[in-house]
């Protein structure tokens, strides 16, 4: 009769944690991943610093086009030897001169086009820290709903094994049980607690992480996270090797350096070419009447072409053919990358799918089949018991695959560039 009682009430105990406790109460509050990323654009010193110096490569645009300061001089000519009496020169030996000197064959032009693709290599910058900073951003907000999870899942499995703890004193006490049996339950308990500690501190190392990339206190409160359980991506390698030629920034980089130096390479065969000086002379400036003008034109002579602009035109097409081969290079690097990460995606797909659709239900009906057993008296509760665990580490790691699916998935939006969801 007392036996009957025990397994009663173990039954009833097990039928509220393992029937109605398959759903985990979060808080009212939760944490929204788009909020934090938004908060990161606007406030992210790395963000921030990339885009300061996007702007201030868009302000050496208009100096690179610009000519270079003129000269503007004073001469006084003849003055009597051995004397400091400038007032004795003649009129027309006092003399005001403007120079300019005068890039030719489009140089400016050239020095401009150069500036505007740099300014568009540090636009490229600014995108790429902007990415990396979310990726940082989700992979932690991920991390840290996985350790909500766990700690969720531990402290159902410790509500199970407390419950049962108190039902084993009671049939140890009457002889029902051996000690050893309560020894092993009180041992997981034990273990649990320990492990529910050490999550809890992992959980405020993992919150000061995301604090900082937000750019907050380091030890601001944050509410729970929530990530839904939707699988909404569809491989489709074309489309994705598209999208990572045309939006990856690093890629993007790679292509404007290209580009700059093909620039470079026109300026350094402009070197052959000379460049001018000119330079006109007021006389007679404190005369009180205008004198006579002087005009000077002077040109640049690459005469030790050689030595020096020869090889600056073979330095040029090294730089080329150096930044082209970079290009490709690292084309094939974010192809790569982003086959392993469809991969890896694809992977966690069938992971998530086999939980959720398969041993999960499997369990389920499992341990129903098991409670059913142990109330009709044939069943045991360290059996009962070892399923429910199984059941709990199968939920944990239907979780992790999630995370996982969810954490690949960022690091592919972070190679491609783009959002693919």
């Amino acid at each position: 009769m007392l036996k009957n009682i025990f397994k009663k009430a173990l039954a009833l105990i097990l039928v509220s944690v393992c029937i109605f406790n398959n759903g985990f109460a979060y808080s009212k509050d939760l944490l929204s991943l788009d909020s934090l990323i938004e908060e990161a654009r606007k406030n992210n010193p790395d963000i921030l610093a990339g885009k300061k110096r996007w702007e201030a490569s868009k302000a050496r645009i208009p100096q690179a086009k610009s000519l270079e300061n003129p000269s503007l001089g004073f001469t006084l000519e003849k003055i009597p030897r051995g004397t400091l009496k400038l007032n004795k020169t003649m009129p027309d030996d006092r003399m005001l001169s403007f120079s300019q000197f005068l890039p030719l064959f489009g140089k400016l032009s050239l020095k401009g086009k150069i500036a505007v693709v740099e300014s568009q290599m540090f636009a490229a910058d600014y995108k790429n820290t902007e990415l990396e900073i979310i990726n940082q951003i989700k992979n932690t907000y991920y991390d840290l709903f996985m350790n909500y999870k766990e700690i969720e899942l531990k402290k159902e499995s410790l509500e199970l094994l407390e419950s049962i703890a108190k039902v084993a004193e009671t049939k140890y006490a009457v002889g029902d049980i051996a000690q050893e049996e309560v020894y092993k339950i009180h041992s997981e308990i034990a273990s649990l607690n320990n492990d529910i500690v050490n999550l809890k501190e992992e959980r405020l190392a993992k919150q000061t992480r995301l604090n900082t990339l937000l750019n907050r206190e380091p030890e601001s409160s944050l509410a729970s996270p929530d990530l839904g359980e939707e699988i909404t991506f569809q491989k489709d390698m074309k489309s994705l090797y598209q999208s990572t030629l045309l939006n990856q920034p690093e890629l993007i980089m790679f292509s404007y350096a290209v580009e700059k130096n093909k620039y470079a390479k026109s300026l350094a065969k402009r070197s052959f070419f000379p460049d001018l000086m000119a330079s006109i002379v007021q006389r007679g400036i404190t005369s009180g009447t205008i004198g006579p003008w002087d005009l000077m034109l002077s040109f640049s002579l690459p005469l030790w072409f050689w030595t020096k602009q020869r090889y600056e035109v073979k330095e040029a097409i090294a730089n080329l053919e150096e930044a082209e081969a970079a290009y490709k290079a690292m084309q094939n690097r974010a192809f790569s990358e982003v086959k392993d990460l469809a991969t890896k995606i694809e992977i966690a797909k069938n992971k998530i799918r086999l939980y959720k659709t398969s041993l999960i239900p499997i369990l389920e009906s499992s341990i129903e089949s098991s409670i059913a057993a142990f109330r009709s008296g044939s069943g045991d509760f360290m059996m009962l018991l070892d399923a429910h665990r199984m059941l709990v580490e199968t939920r944990m790691n239907y979780y992790k695959a999630l995370v996982e699916y969810n954490m690949n998935l960022a690091d592919l939006e972070r190679t491609v560039g783009v959002n693919l969801k």
